[in-house]
């Protein structure tokens, strides 16, 4: 992965493959919508009551139905602007996973506090953590507000994030906005993408947390005692960093690795 500074964004011919794919179906289900007068809505949108019924399916389409044409160009607007640098980044693989897991944890946010026979439609709590990941990948980078206005990343996301969390707690059951949805899909797009960025912070992390059901905390092996390489354990630490980057390795398959090409 590239963490480098970001280039062509909002160009066409930056575009990248799942930016293209996610505009698409997103245009397409409205105008299906438009043309053929067909509610997609009324089945793909997030309801309330989601969990007493099971459908969990709707956390994954209710993204892809938006209430009008503002709202899709709006959430398109910002895919296509914010999106392909993203994805540059991370690869399309990662990109997925950070869209639809900003989408499902914002409606799952948007669920905690959403009254009765509600419902949550659209693409704003994916594209927030499109937004999120931009942030926490590009912090001193520069983005034009309404394309007009120059404001550095990290304040423009710090600043939303303020907006939607006063909003939320003002009344979060009036005004049509799912802020809530839009706040939690911001902060998961944010912690994936720091995440991938920083393992070893992540790592550290992990290492201090407290080990519940254990009489004492694990002990760390030293990297230099005798744990035996196998070929094959190189072997799928080599194809994991082929296929998904260095930044996918655990801490000790970084260990690992340092061992085995100092010989």
């Amino acid at each position: 992965m590239n963490f480098g500074e970001p280039s062509n964004i909002g160009s066409m011919r930056g575009i990248t493959p799942a930016v293209k794919y996610l505009l698409i179906l997103n245009i397409a289900v409205y105008l299906i919508e438009g043309w053929f007068g067909i509610p997609l809505r009324n089945i793909f949108a997030l309801q309330a009551g989601w969990i007493k019924h099971l459908a969990v399916g709707q956390l994954f389409t209710y993204m892809f139905v938006h209430a009008n044409f503002s709202h899709l160009l709006m959430n398109m607007l910002s895919l296509f602007f914010i999106g392909p640098t993203v994805e540059k980044t991370l690869g399309s693989y990662r990109f997925f996973i950070l869209y639809y897991l900003s989408g499902i944890l914002g409606g799952l946010g948007w669920s905690l506090l959403a009254p009765e026979y509600s419902a949550c439609l659209g693409a704003s709590g994916a594209v927030m953590g499109v937004l999120g990941a931009f942030g926490a990948l590009y912090p001193k980078s520069t983005l034009l507000l309404w394309f007009v206005i120059p404001v550095k990343t990290w304040m423009l996301v710090v600043g939303l994030a303020i907006w939607e969390l006063t909003e939320m707690i003002g009344d979060p059951k009036v005004g049509g906005i799912a802020n809530s949805a839009h706040l939690m899909g911001g902060i998961a797009g944010f912690c994936y993408a720091f995440s991938l960025k920083n393992p070893d912070v992540v790592g550290r992390l992990k290492s201090k947390l407290p080990s519940f059901g254990k009489g004492r905390p694990p002990t760390k092996r030293p990297a230099a005692s005798g744990e035996t390489l196998s070929k094959a354990e190189i072997d799928h630490i080599l194809d994991k960093i082929g296929k998904q980057g260095m930044g996918a390795l655990t801490h000790r398959e970084r260990e690992l690795l340092k061992r085995a090409t100092q010989g």
